[in-house]
């Protein structure tokens, strides 16, 4: 018989596929999962420990036992998905993880107030305070924060596990070559990606709602912005966690990377609100869970059923799409795609701009007959941002001009959220009165802001959605750009954290005065959407990069129209230093929008 050399024929050879990656990802999803492990051990052990030292009274009920465990109860889910994932699929493992992990960055710091002031936590599912004594924490406390820093540890190593499985082969491949290397959100259809988007935004709202209606004199329960600095902060970055983890998954080119991610946020979520909804409803005829609560723990449920039918959905999607089908229906799966989500985003901001100028023109407060109806100055600003948002939602609606305009009126939608939050601040001050509530034109303001985080999250799937149909390959770091456009976005945050005119009576809100009500969370909301917009824009192809830039110089603008506008809340107003810092901000940040443009030109 010939051997292979005397032929001149090769024998055929299969090529094994690289390993090192996989087994790489493997051996650093397993220090995610003993993390995760321990950490669900740790808080397993501080249930059965006490949470405070003191007298507590009498032993909690089975529905106070049951919101404890349900409080816990997704940490050890998480930690039993990752340990199978890491046998199965480490991306899967370094997903849930990171998605659990990017959650409890916020509930380390909503807990602390567990031991700076256990009494002001409110988590009723530990204990439940009988006097206004001091509480001092005890072992069950310390070991609920261990818990969640060692989950923030494994959320870590989660993705460093994604980091590492996305170099292997196979990574975000598709029995269908048309879907290999797509969104999730395309892989799983706009519907699902829609719906899991939404979940996110209502998830995100929800913290920011009391987490209980209260009449008892011991539990005080203010709003979210209201309270103590820990809870404050703690809830805004549980909501940003979760719309930065949907977004990314929906972004992820691996459905497994993405129904981990989801899952895992999601189980986060759920032991939050769902620990709220069984504790306030077993804690007495005087605290009952609020209805932002219930609503979260619907949203959690969904995120969950979202995230486990990612897989399932797009290999039937697959298996339903042959090449003719994605032929015929290619521009649906791409094109159109995000042309869909302009006109989304379009209607929303059109809607959310109406919104916000028909609260700044109706009565914001209702109050009782023969009383003057008190003038709120901040609807003066909410008017400017809403005219501004209608007019720059419009070019959504062409195509020729949609892709372009669309990084602007995201930052926008952003501004008139920020416009609105010092009608808001009104509102939670006013309606605090007996016999004032809340007039038309307070509810219509309150309508907008939702509607304006809607079309920000539009903007985003749109963005996520464009990028699929474009070569981004060569895109680079522009320095010049970069550093103008961080120099600017820097001057913005400081002066969106000073005030912007100083009185006898009433200073302007500014980062500084703690706790801080609505209004410095709004500026503190814009602060971190241009910061974020300056660096995405240094990365951006030229066009869209300017017209990020473009869209947070004009909502610096929205911003400082507040001295003129407003000063007449303050006696003998003189101008503040967020003005000029504000201004130049802007200013800077119109230049980087311009060297963007140029360089399209080059």
């Amino acid at each position: 018989m010939a051997t292979p050399s005397q032929t001149g024929k090769v024998p055929p050879r299969v090529i094994e596929g690289r390993t090192d990656d996989r087994k790489s990802a493997r051996g650093v999803a397993l220090c995610a999962t003993a993390a995760v492990s321990v950490a669900a051990v740790c808080a397993l052990v501080a249930l059965l420990t006490d949470a405070v030292s003191s007298s507590e009274g009498a032993q909690p009920s089975a529905g106070i036992s049951v919101a404890g465990v349900v409080s816990v109860a997704p940490l050890v889910v998480v930690a039993i998905l990752s340990i199978v994932g890491v046998a199965v699929r480490p991306a899967f493992a370094g997903a849930v993880t990171a998605g659990y992990g990017a959650v409890a960055v916020g509930l380390t710091v909503i807990d602390a107030s567990l031991i700076g002031s256990p009494i002001d936590s409110n988590r009723l599912e530990l204990f439940m305070p009988t006097t206004a004594e001091a509480l001092t924490p005890a072992m069950g406390s310390y070991l609920l924060l261990a818990a969640h820093a060692l989950a923030v540890l494994g959320g870590i190593f989660g993705l460093a596990t994604m980091n590492r499985a996305s170099f292997g082969d196979g990574y975000g491949h598709s029995a269908n070559a048309d879907l290999s290397g797509r969104a999730t959100a395309v892989r799983v259809g706009s519907p699902l990606a829609f719906l899991t988007g939404t979940a996110a935004l209502v998830g995100a709202v929800t913290m920011f709602a009391p987490p209980y209606d209260s009449t008892d004199s011991i539990v005080l329960v203010p709003a979210v912005v209201e309270a103590p600095l820990a809870t404050s902060v703690g809830s805004g970055v549980v909501a940003l966690a979760l719309l930065v983890v949907i977004s990314a998954a929906l972004a992820s080119i691996s459905p497994t990377v993405a129904s981990g991610a989801t899952l895992g946020a999601g189980l986060g979520l759920l032991g939050i609100a769902g620990a709220r909804v069984l504790a306030g409803g077993d804690s007495g005829p005087t605290i009952d869970a609020s209805s932002g609560a219930v609503a979260g723990a619907v949203v959690s449920v969904v995120i969950v059923v979202v995230g486990l039918s990612f897989l399932p959905v797009a290999a039937l999607r697959e298996r339903r799409s042959g090449p003719a089908r994605i032929e015929r229906s290619g521009a649906l799966e791409g094109g159109s795609v995000f042309m869909r989500w302009h006109v989304v985003a379009g209607l929303l901001g059109a809607a959310a701009g109406v919104l916000l100028l028909t609260g700044g023109l109706l009565p914001v407060l209702e109050v009782p007959d023969g009383l003057p109806n008190p003038t709120i100055l901040a609807t003066r600003t909410t008017v400017v941002a809403g005219f501004i948002l209608v007019v720059s939602s419009v070019p959504m609606f062409f195509s020729m001009f949609a892709a372009t305009v669309r990084p602007a009126l995201g930052v926008l939608a952003v501004a008139g959220v920020m416009a609105a939050s010092g009608v808001l601040q009104s509102l939670v001050l006013a309606t605090d009165i007996d016999g004032i509530s809340v007039g038309f034109g307070g509810i219509a303001t309150a309508v907008g802001v939702l509607v304006a985080f809607g079309c920000a999250a539009a903007v985003l799937l749109a963005g996520s959605a464009e990028r699929e149909d474009v070569d981004t390959s060569d895109t680079a770091s522009d320095r010049t750009v970069a550093t103008v456009a961080g120099a600017g976005a820097i001057l913005s945050v400081i002066g969106l954290g000073l005030p912007l005119y100083r009185g006898t009576e009433v200073t302007a809100a500014s980062f500084f005065e703690i706790p801080w009500g609505w209004d410095a969370w709004g500026q503190a909301l814009l602060a971190v959407t241009v910061l974020v917009g300056a660096g995405v824009a240094a990365r951006s192809r030229p066009a869209r990069g300017s017209a990020l830039l473009v869209g947070s110089a004009l909502a610096l603008v929205v911003y400082v129209l507040g001295w003129p506008l407003t000063q007449g809340r303050a006696l003998d107003p003189v101008v503040g230093p967020g003005v000029f810092a504000g201004a130049l901000g802007g200013l800077i940040l119109a230049v980087a929008a311009v060297l963007s443009a140029r360089t399209q030109q080059k």
